[in-house]
């Protein structure tokens, strides 16, 4: 045990005495550097990424300075993080006992018991949090969230959502939260330009993965909605277009169009405006974006077919086959 603290302890402390005594352990230690702090040292970690260091030196800190709010509260935040859930809360509740005004220590509190599944208790510790800090942009968030998921009605959830993307206008979780809250309340277009804005921010994470999901399905089900959930005739002719545009191509050619189509669709493709027009390097003309992705689908078909394009044209496709069968029939 003493060795284990001495390691521990060693990157922060020029000089370390580890006593053990009747089942209580003493530690003390004179810091590298004079002043040098070894919680500074410990976050330095945690933002590393190396939450094992961190958190250790921090627990061991934790045992000759118990009423220091700032340790307790990146402790706390630190082992949320890693599942500990229970072991968060005991720190996360000390912290707010000693700092019973800092927001951001009832908002990580309020996101552990999220995360435990008690979102009576959640509920109540972001209250506290809007309350001590009501400009506080992830109480805000955070307790929107779980207002949504206690099935509360979105209207104020809406409301607390707009605020906290206007406080912080970058913030991915704060859009995509508000999308879904649009969602709900059947604000369709307005769902749809939150889920575009959270991928903006950041199109190649998770979140923006979610959001432009979201938005592929939004896209189909109003493009559905046109035809009261039919097949969209417009649609097999531009995939007629697009298998006759196919055969004069060589596989490349086609590889390069689907990318290309992709490429852009990451960014999303509005199916359901006909007077917007897109323009590809890899084809010449211009497109709607209904076209394109009618496009795409066709390509991907010889390319991957097992591909999923995120928006399902199989019945248009379906449809173009049989009349690209006749037209070669035919001879035309």
């Amino acid at each position: 045990m003493v060795e284990f603290f001495r390691r521990e302890l060693s990157t922060v402390a020029d000089w370390i005495q580890v006593v053990v005594d009747k089942g209580a352990i003493h530690v003390t230690w004179r810091p590298k550097g004079g002043g040098f702090d070894p919680v500074e040292h410990a976050i330095e970690y945690l933002k590393a990424g190396d939450y094992a260091r961190g958190v250790q030196i921090l627990r061991i800190v934790a045992k000759v300075r118990p009423n220091d709010a700032g340790l307790h509260y990146n402790l706390g935040m630190a082992l949320s993080d890693l599942g500990n859930l229970d072991d968060a809360i005991v720190h996360l509740r000390r912290a707010a006992e000693l700092h019973p005004h800092h927001g951001n220590t009832l908002v990580a509190l309020g996101v552990a018991y999220y995360r435990k599944r008690d979102l009576t208790t959640a509920r109540k510790v972001l209250e506290e949090a809007m309350a001590v800090d009501s400009g506080n942009p992830y109480a805000l968030r955070n307790f929107a969230t779980v207002l949504l998921e206690l099935g509360e009605p979105p209207e104020r959830p809406v409301q607390l959502l707009r605020l906290a993307t206007e406080i912080l206008p970058d913030d991915q979780q704060s859009w995509i939260g508000l999308a879904k809250a649009l969602e709900l309340k059947d604000d369709i277009a307005e769902a749809d330009k939150a889920y575009r804005r959270a991928v903006e921010i950041n199109p190649h994470n998770k979140i923006a993965e979610i959001a432009k999901t979201a938005r592929s399905k939004i896209a189909q089900a109003t493009m559905r909605e046109a035809v009261g959930g039919g097949l969209r005739y417009d649609a097999v002719m531009y995939c007629v277009g697009a298998l006759e545009k196919r055969e004069k191509l060589g596989p490349d050619q086609v590889r390069k169009i689907a990318f290309e189509i992709a490429t852009l669709g990451m960014n999303g493709i509005n199916p359901n405006d006909p007077a917007l027009k897109y323009t590809l390097r890899t084809l010449p003309g211009e497109f709607t974006g209904l076209q394109l992705l009618c496009y795409m689908h066709v390509m991907w078909q010889q390319v991957a077919p097992e591909m999923d394009t995120g928006f399902d044209l199989r019945r248009e496709y379906e449809q173009a086959l049989k009349l690209d069968e006749l037209r070669r029939r035919s001879g035309k």
